[in-house]
């Protein structure tokens, strides 16, 4: 597989959100760090225009990049969103997606497992939401080059997803498979790559560390908590996982951007981070 590896913004999410950098010079950062792509974020251009996205992908292809197109939560059915709302944010990430010149759009449930574990009645309506919000989006994108790809979120089950894929249609839609998400579901991050690399043509990589929750004199922990890190700082088997998608022999690109979640407003951090990570990644990639 032709792994492209790139940097989603969420990487500058607090920077940017505090106007102490911009989308360009994200880009010309990605450019110094020599990745193929930028994966846009919607929400860091719920304010611009579809003309100010075109002139985006202009700026980055002059830099040699491309972009892809990161949408946001479908709703949440359990607080009364209705499907006709999901749709409409589909279609509108998707035109998005296609001013940027992204193959797809990402896109995401409104729920994690952990706060719905013991209502899993609960849990099949979020699914069954997804579902018909996917179905109807698809139908009214028609023949629009751009697709729908759906991220395991700390949401649903490998299978769970598997079922909303041929509920939709493999042809339709995808996985937007983040290799480290399934720690927060206590499951084995290489077996949910494995059961949807088939479906995916993009995803995450980010990296875990565990911190303990002591009590007031240390001689015991209350629990732990996981923090998101970059590739590379945190205790993530990444080899294994970089080897599963390096090792899928399809045709085509597979885009995969770093998750740099572990981001403050003020801390200027992200070049010397990503650096390491992509050296890291780049490294992994060689090796498999």
């Amino acid at each position: 597989m032709d792994v492209k590896l790139g940097v989603d913004t969420l990487c500058y999410h607090c920077r940017l959100e505090a106007g102490e950098i911009s989308l360009e010079e994200v880009l010309t950062q990605a450019r110094d760090l020599g990745a193929d792509f930028v994966q846009i974020n919607t929400y860091h251009v719920r304010k611009r225009e579809l003309s100010y996205l075109s002139g985006l992908r202009a700026a980055a292809a002059d830099l040699g990049l491309s972009l892809c197109c990161a949408g946001d939560f479908l709703g949440a059915a359990r607080r009364g969103d209705q499907v006709s709302e999901g749709v409409r944010r589909v279609i509108d990430w998707a035109a998005q997606a296609e001013a940027m010149g992204s193959p797809y759009v990402r896109v995401a449930s409104g729920f994690y497992r952990h706060e719905l574990m013991d209502r899993p009645e609960v849990i099949r309506q979020e699914q069954a939401f997804v579902t018909e919000v996917l179905q109807k989006a698809v139908s009214e994108l028609g023949g629009t080059p751009v697709r729908p790809v759906l991220e395991n979120h700390s949401d649903f089950t490998a299978d769970e997803y598997v079922e909303i894929v041929e509920a939709v249609g493999a042809d339709a839609m995808g996985v937007f498979l983040d290799v480290i998400n399934p720690v927060t579901m206590l499951a084995d991050p290489r077996a949910v790559v494995a059961r949807l690399l088939p479906w995916a043509r993009a995803g995450h990589v980010k990296d875990y560390r565990f911190q303990s929750v002591f009590v007031e004199d240390f001689f015991h922990r209350r629990g732990w908590n996981v923090e998101y890190v970059y590739p590379g700082e945190g205790v993530a088997d990444l080899k294994s996982l970089i080897g599963q998608l390096a090792a899928d022999s399809r045709e085509g690109p597979y885009w995969l951007s770093v998750e740099g979640l572990s981001n403050y407003p003020g801390v200027a951090d992200q070049k010397y981070r990503l650096e390491a990570s992509f050296q890291l990644l780049r490294g992994l990639l060689e090796h498999a």
